[in-house]
C-alpha cells in the first residue's frame, strides 16, 4: 500500500466536451492530497490527446478499446494507489467538499465498504435524482428522492441504503479486495447494485452521505431507451437478481420479479424495444451457468443470512414502476 489516502477515477468514452467542469470542480476540492486517474475508454474524441496538453496533473490510462463503464473503472481501481477509491462520472461537477465527506464517513466507521454522495440533476440544482437506491423484493431499483425538490430535510442525514450509486461514491480497498472489483459482465448498468450487494453479503455497510454533492447530467454518454441501454439494463435487471438474491429469496419473489418483468417488456414494447430486452433475457439464460458459478462464490463468503437481507430489501416496488410507466 502506498500510504495515500484516496484516488479519484473517471471513467470516460468521447466525453472531451463535458471533462472540463468536472475536472474544474476536482481543483477546488477542499480535500487536496488524491490522485486523479482518467481512464479513457477507447474515445476517439481527442480527450486523451486533450488531457495529456491541457491537464498535466491527470493521471491518464489509455485503453485501445471500450471496455464499458464497468472494465474501465476496474482498469482504474487496479491502477490507483489510494486506500479510498473515488468513482466519479466524467459528466458531473461536484461541490467543494465532495470528496472530505465521503473520506471522513469512510473514516468514521470501519465496517462501511462504500459511501456514495447525494446527487442533484445538473441544470435543476435543487431537485434529486438519487440519494443512494433501494433494492425491492420483486429486482427493481428506486433512487431515492429521485425528482424532489430539496426543500424538505428529508434526505439530509447520513444513512444507510442498500445501493451506492457509482456516479460519485468511495470504496474502501480492504472490501473490494474481499468482495472483487465490478463484474466486467455487466459491461454498463447495474454494476454498482451488484456490487453494493456483496458488500452486504459480505457484512459492510453501505451509505449515502448528503454533504458529500454531486450535479449531474443524467445519461449524457449513453442516451436513455436505446437499444443499448434497453439491453445492458434489462440484462443487468436479472443477472442481479438470479446472481445475488439468496437461495430462500430467489424463490419466495420469483413470482414478483417475473411480473415486474413482464410490466418491463409491456414497457419498452410500447417504445419499440421489445426486441432488445428479450434479447437481453435470452443472454442471462445463455450464460446461466456462469452465474451459478458466481452464486456459489457470493454464498461461500456470505456473512448476512437470507433473513438479515430481506429484511433491506424495500417492498416498494410497483408504484414507481407505474408512475414511470405514465410518464
Amino acid at each position: 500500500m502506498s500510504g495515500l489516502r484516496c484516488s479519484v477515477v473517471i471513467p470516460n468514452w468521447n466525453g472531451r466536451h463535458l471533462l472540463a467542469a468536472c475536472l474544474d470542480s476536482l481543483k477546488a476540492q477542499t480535500l487536496k492530497a488524491f490522485e486523479l486517474i482518467v481512464v479513457d475508454n477507447g474515445s476517439t474524441d481527442g480527450t486523451a490527446e486533450w488531457l495529456e496538453a491541457e491537464r498535466p496533473e491527470v493521471r491518464v490510462i489509455r485503453l485501445p478499446e471500450n471496455l464499458g463503464f464497468s472494465g474501465g473503472c476496474n482498469v482504474g481501481i487496479r491502477a490507483a494507489g489510494g486506500e479510498l477509491v473515488a468513482l466519479l462520472n466524467n459528466d458531473t461537477e461536484v461541490e467543494p467538499r465532495w470528496l472530505q465527506a465521503l473520506c471522513d464517513a469512510m473514516d468514521r466507521d470501519p465496517r462501511i465498504g462504500a459511501a456514495d454522495s447525494k446527487v442533484y440533476f445538473y441544470d435543476a440544482r435543487n431537485v434529486i435524482w438519487s440519494a443512494g437506491c433501494d433494492y425491492s423484493i420483486a429486482g427493481s431499483v428506486t433512487h431515492r428522492g429521485y425528482l424532489e425538490r430539496d426543500d424538505q430535510g428529508r434526505y439530509a442525514n447520513e444513512t444507510d441504503v442498500f445501493v451506492a450509486v457509482a456516479c460519485g461514491i468511495v470504496y474502501r480497498r480492504s472490501a473490494l479486495d474481499k468482495v472483487g472489483l465490478f463484474d466486467e459482465d455487466f459491461f454498463s448498468g447495474y454494476e454498482d447494485v451488484d456490487l453494493s450487494f456483496r458488500l452486504h453479503a459480505a457484512g459492510y455497510r453501505v451509505v449515502n452521505v448528503p454533504d458529500s454533492v454531486v450535479y449531474h447530467h443524467v445519461s449524457a454518454t449513453a442516451r436513455k431507451d436505446s437499444d443499448f441501454y434497453v439491453f445492458h439494463g434489462q440484462k443487468n435487471v436479472l443477472y442481479t437478481f438470479l446472481k445475488n438474491m439468496p437461495g430462500p429469496l430467489v424463490w419466495k419473489y420469483l413470482p414478483l420479479h417475473l411480473v415486474y418483468t413482464a410490466g418491463s417488456l409491456l414497457y419498452f414494447a410500447r417504445l419499440g424495444r421489445l426486441g432488445s430486452a428479450l434479447r437481453a433475457k435470452f443472454t442471462v439464460m445463455k450464460n446461466l451457468r456462469s452465474v451459478i458459478a458466481k452464486r456459489k462464490a457470493i454464498a461461500a463468503s456470505r456473512v448476512l443470512e437470507a433473513g438479515e437481507i430481506d429484511r433491506m430489501l424495500s417492498s416498494r416496488w410497483m408504484g414507481p414502476k407505474l408512475s414511470k410507466l405514465v410518464r
